[in-house]
């Protein structure tokens, strides 16, 4: 049996494809849903045309606050107390291999309940380091501990696998083609959507780091970037609920009051890229969005000191390291900023993942 534990928005974007994949060889697979967004997933499922989960750990909201995030976690780790209990009603008795994804809490959780009752564990997105601890927290010790403890780690791209090896877990690593989130990104841009929204030229602005939003000098600084930026062209903003939330904690939203910026609620996949792949440019604090960024060619400016993934560094997007002369480099410069590589629209890493897992002969049963 395969089984598939993830828990936030991105992990079931960038899962999408390998449960396609399986479904579309007639593949038996358990989705076990943590529950890190539930609501925001329940619309990604209805997105994606994705199954209901076989097990939800947890329902009905959103983690979106630390106190929220520990005592959900602590809830989980609880529940991976009785051994019997795991293997029975989250991994339904079967063995087999569980899929896990990414650098989330979720992530960790989801391996912790596998290795607890002895299942084999692939993790995809393997490889990928920004080498800070705190940058981006808690995502890099996560990463890391999930790395040294997974069965077999999928690599979505050559620096990544370096890594692995660097790590001494190259024997246990799989270089792919791809990210999977580069068959979400062509699945989501070939849907139509209904979007009544023109605002002439834009920015596209998200901010959701807990490094950026939790602390009121980093936040500030964000807030007065957007304000200095708005000055010269229009801004969408897509909010995350804790952004909104920080920001009327700290008392910025007068300072974001301007008939040239526009704010969004989290919108789904599909009106996401199409705004990405209609603005003048990106400003984010995101690793995904970094990524999709790369896929479109359409420059960004990275508000972070470090990032885990190389794509577009140097061509496409500046890391800022809150930096006013990068930042004003990239205001000034934004329209020479390209990708040099070309893209292979052909390359299906969710297949070559699949493929990997069969022809290995893992015990499914």
């Amino acid at each position: 049996m395969i089984h598939i534990a993830i828990g936030t928005k991105a992990q079931f974007i960038k899962m999408f494809p390998v449960m396609a994949a399986l479904k579309g060889r007639g593949v038996e697979f358990n989705l076990i849903d943590l529950g890190q967004h539930s609501l925001i997933t329940e619309d990604l499922r209805e997105e994606f045309n994705l199954k209901e989960p076989n097990v939800y750990l947890s329902q009905g909201k959103n983690i979106s606050q630390v106190s929220e995030g520990l005592i959900w976690s602590l809830n989980i780790i609880c529940k991976g107390v009785d051994k019997d209990k795991i293997t029975k009603e989250i991994f339904l008795g079967r063995k087999g291999i569980c899929l896990i994804h990414g650098d989330t809490v979720s992530t960790l959780l989801a391996l912790y309940l596998a290795k607890r009752v002895g299942i084999k564990v692939a993790h995809i997105e393997a490889g990928l380091r920004s080498y800070s601890y705190l940058e981006p927290f808690p995502e890099e010790i996560v990463r890391i501990v999930c790395m040294r403890f997974s069965d077999l780690l999928f690599a979505p791209y050559p620096y990544a696998f370096d890594n692995l090896k660097r790590m001494g877990l190259g024997k246990k690593s799989v270089l792919l083609s791809y990210n999977t989130s580069w068959e979400s990104t062509l699945y989501s841009l070939n849907k139509r959507i209904n979007f009544d929204f023109n605002v002439g030229k834009f920015c596209l602005v998200t901010i959701h780091r807990l490094e950026n939003i939790f602390f009121r000098k980093k936040l500030e600084f964000i807030v007065e970037l957007l304000k200095n930026i708005s000055q010269t062209i229009n801004l969408v903003f897509v909010q995350h609920p804790p952004t909104l939330e920080q920001i009327k904690k700290f008392a910025l939203e007068e300072r974001l009051k301007s008939s040239r910026i526009f704010f969004f609620k989290i919108l789904s996949h599909a009106h996401f890229l199409h705004l990405l792949e209609k603005c003048e440019f990106v400003i984010t604090d995101g690793g995904s969005i970094q990524e999709e960024s790369y896929y479109l060619d359409k420059p960004c400016l990275l508000l972070r000191n470090f990032t885990e993934r190389q794509e577009g560094l140097g061509e496409n997007v500046i890391l800022s390291k809150f930096s006013q002369t990068n930042i004003d480099y990239f205001l000034s410069h934004y329209n020479l900023l390209k990708r040099k590589e070309q893209l292979n629209f052909k390359n299906r890493p969710s297949q070559e993942i699949v493929d990997y897992i069969f022809y290995r002969k893992f015990d499914l049963t």
